[in-house]
């Protein structure tokens, strides 16, 4: 512990940032990305600090569906946070468009408690865009705001959002650890895992938020995976 002090003393000098993992903080960030109650619950019941990626069609869909504003009122009532997913086809939608889903979500289920922003440009030439975006949302409330390049992006987007994905691929490819500068606003989402590799991610890749799931390709998303009750297990 010495040792890290001497160390983040001597980068401060050297106007390095630093940040300090605390394994305390880790929680779970989900891709509810299927229609299945007996799950959802799971994932509202879930023993840790928790997003909840909402996504109905694509987005907040074209109506109301009593069952999701249900699930979405239980992740609140059981301290989570569910987010609604929105995507921007990495900046090329029509930001207005974006907006519009914004309000869709605020209007078909006010409970939620923040936004997931898929499809996310990692270059300075987007921060614009995003910029704008993240704007909007905090003119609304006090939403919070992830953001998914689903690689290590400028810097600059840390500055603009409450948490970044700095890596949605497979398992195989995850060789580095690309939380490393930023641990307490970096999540990781991972599939093609088997439980081993699970918990050799968990043990070794020290992010905020993270997701690793043994469903995988054409839809990594549309199942829990099967070792989730030891996933937060190993997060506590």
């Amino acid at each position: 512990m010495k040792k890290l002090f001497l160390l983040a003393g001597i980068l401060l000098i050297l106007g390095c940032k630093v940040v300090e993992t605390n394994d305390e903080n880790r929680g779970l960030i989900v891709p509810v990305y299927f229609y299945n109650l007996s799950e959802w619950d799971k994932v509202a019941d879930a023993d840790a600090d928790e997003i909840a990626i909402i996504n109905p069609s694509n987005g907040p869909g074209n109506d109301v569906d009593d069952n999701y504003v249900q699930f979405i009122d239980k992740l609140v009532s059981n301290g989570k946070k569910p987010v609604g997913y929105v995507y921007t086809k990495w900046g090329a939608r029509d930001i207005d468009e974006v907006e519009d889903d914004i309000d869709t979500w605020l209007g078909f289920y006010p409970n939620i408690k923040g936004f997931f922003i898929d499809e996310v440009t990692a270059d300075a030439n987007g921060l614009d865009y995003y910029k704008r975006l993240t704007d909007y949302i905090r003119s609304k409330g006090d939403y919070y705001i992830v953001l998914n390049p689903g690689t290590t992006p400028n810097p600059a987007y840390f500055d603009i959002a409450d948490n970044v994905v700095v890596y949605e691929n497979n398992a195989t490819s995850l060789d580095s650890n690309p939380c490393e500068s930023y641990s307490d606003k970096s999540s990781i989402i991972v599939y093609g895992a088997d439980e081993n590799r699970m918990e050799e991610i968990l043990n070794n890749y020290h992010c905020r938020y993270v997701y690793v799931t043994d469903d995988n390709q054409p839809n990594p998303y549309d199942s829990l995976p099967t070792y989730f009750d030891r996933e937060i297990e190993l997060l506590k």
